[in-house]
């Protein structure tokens, strides 16, 4: 391992970034109001955008800006523009597919590093110098390189280039993203932001002539996700994530919430920390890396595979459904005195054994009582979500951090 890799986070609005900079990101990424692939988050505007520069450069971390849909020839100039205003904000790196915007917001935009995006689909050396002689710096690369290609990849590249990989969430059921299907189904681009997400919708079978006789293709009450992909989970292949040659670990999710960023942001800045300080008793230690792995578990998720780092994944159609071992019960606004000002997502009562959720781990916090912030009222509950309450809390939790709990029945 020449220089411990680091370890970039997703934010689709201010409190997921800050939280990905509370949890130990080195980097984040977003997406700015245009010209990025994911435009149902709510994304930040220019003045959002200087302000979460600020804050992330104070943390020591820097921000890449996502514009890495395929773009037409009306998008360039609008590309580039906002590429401008970005370099002038400070943002560390622009994320750009198109081969034609690399070019051009490496030209116009000198000084703006230029990440290629997985989206570009590179999968050997040779098209990673091409994009280097446009401009690039960096390659996302593509989500189907298993490691032994991987490593190769970085031994024949040397220092001429860095390497980026995906290592945790929801993938993408066509060629490193670049999908028709919901583009075909309801006329939203995938390749422009706005997907659908219908591989993750289920389907029936029908005979042509037995229109009202559908067959499921698999045994399930819901039906089947066939066309849907499994999530991706390599905490357990760390180790070698660390020694293959990869400069960035990139973890997908610009439409989750802060509790899924810091839990898995968490999780996998605890695990590269402790493999850094000693490989060996990392290796050694295996109640701590059962706890780091379960701790990927509590969030909602797909079933965990790996990907296509050992081959190909596993049956796409046995990733129904998600699952989860916890749920969100909390926010931490701020802290004063031994109590937390929470904003609550969903109902707990006094007495309740909830977790917390912070940087540095997990520990049980008993309810010991619940105060409206609004009125001052000691209640048993609340159930109303988002209302701010205060609870004790000594010195478990921090302004930034959150509260989790066993998933309950609500029907």
């Amino acid at each position: 391992m020449k220089n411990m890799p680091t370890l970039l986070a997703p934010a689709g609005s201010m409190r997921p970034f800050l939280t990905a900079l509370r949890f130990g990101a080195d980097a984040v990424y977003c997406g700015a109001k245009q010209y990025g692939l994911r435009a149902q988050a709510n994304n930040f505007d220019e003045a959002q955008l200087a302000e979460a520069v600020r804050l992330a450069h104070e943390a020591g971390a820097k921000v890449n800006l996502t514009l890495n849909i395929f773009a037409f020839d009306g998008d360039l100039p609008g590309m580039v523009k906002t590429a401008k205003i970005a370099k002038e904000i400070g943002v560390d790196a622009a994320i750009v597919s198109d081969i034609g915007a690399v070019s051009r917001i490496a030209r116009e935009t000198p000084g703006l590093d230029i990440h290629v995006s997985t989206q570009a689909n590179v999968t050997n050396s040779e098209t990673a110098r091409v994009y280097g002689a446009l401009g690039a710096k960096r390659i996302v690369l593509a989500r189907e390189m298993t490691f032994e290609q991987i490593e190769s990849m970085a031994r024949e590249i040397g220092d001429e280039m860095e390497l980026e990989s995906f290592i945790h969430g929801a993938v993408c059921m066509s060629h490193s993203g670049r999908c028709m299907l919901s583009s075909f189904l309801n006329g939203r681009s995938a390749n422009r932001g706005a997907c659908s997400q219908p591989c993750r919708w289920t389907y029936t079978l029908h005979e042509r002539t037995r229109p009202d006789e559908p067959m499921p293709i698999e045994e399930d009450e819901r039906g089947t996700a066939i066309l849907s992909s499994r999530d991706m989970c390599m905490m357990d292949h760390l180790p070698r994530l660390m020694e293959s040659g990869v400069c960035c670990f990139k973890i997908e999710g610009r439409m989750k919430n802060e509790l899924y960023i810091g839990t898995v942001v968490g999780a996998y800045r605890r695990a590269m920390d402790a493999y850094t300080k000693d490989p060996k008793a990392y290796a050694e230690n295996e109640v701590l890396r059962k706890q780091l792995r379960s701790e990927l578990d509590m969030i909602s998720h797909r079933v965990y595979d790996t990907g296509f780092y050992f081959g190909q994944p596993q049956v796409a159609g046995e990733a129904v459904g998600t699952q989860q071992a916890a749920e969100y019960m909390g926010y931490v606004v701020d802290v004063a005195g031994g109590e937390a000002l929470v904003e609550m997502k969903n109902r707990f009562f006094v007495g309740d054994e909830l977790e917390t959720v912070t940087p540095g781990g997990s520990e049980k916090l008993v309810v010991e009582d619940i105060v409206v912030d609004a009125t001052g009222e000691h209640v048993g509950v609340v159930n109303v979500p988002n209302t701010l309450v205060k609870i004790p809390c000594g010195d478990k939790l921090g302004k930034g951090d959150m509260l989790r709990g066993p998933v309950r029945n609500r029907a």
